[in-house]
């Protein structure tokens, strides 16, 4: 069950394939928590975080996105943004290393709602 502040969460998703955003965001919402921001691609997020001065709690990120892998997206991102937590998504096995490794939270796809809830609502 949700603890009613981890509601206010503010969340970005990082996905190049727009129906699994749409997903993603619906499932959100229908978790109690706010609309997230959509992203198609690891420079578009850093800019929103570096120069538009935009700040989430929590970034999914899918593994293979456009420009830059979701792992260097992630360390530009923990230069700037130390508290957000980052979630990175994907089927490949492998990349949980590497993700856990630079610090980052892992949740392999395809997963359900309540994979999606949990991982949310844990802390790291």
């Amino acid at each position: 069950m949700l603890v009613e502040s981890n509601r206010n969460l503010k969340i970005a998703i990082v996905d190049d394939q727009n129906e699994l955003s749409e997903v993603y965001s619906r499932g959100i919402e229908n978790l109690g928590y706010s609309a997230p921001s959509i992203f198609n691609d690891g420079t578009s997020m850093v800019k929103a975080l570096t120069r538009d001065r935009q700040s989430y709690d929590v970034i999914i990120m899918d593994y293979r996105i456009p420009e830059m892998s979701a792992i260097e997206a992630a360390k530009i991102i923990q230069r700037y943004k130390k508290d957000t937590r980052i979630i990175i998504a994907t089927a490949n096995d492998l990349v949980k290393l590497e993700a856990i490794g630079a610090g980052l939270s892992f949740l392999r796809k395809p997963f359900s709602m309540e994979q999606l809830a949990e991982c949310l609502e844990s802390p790291n």
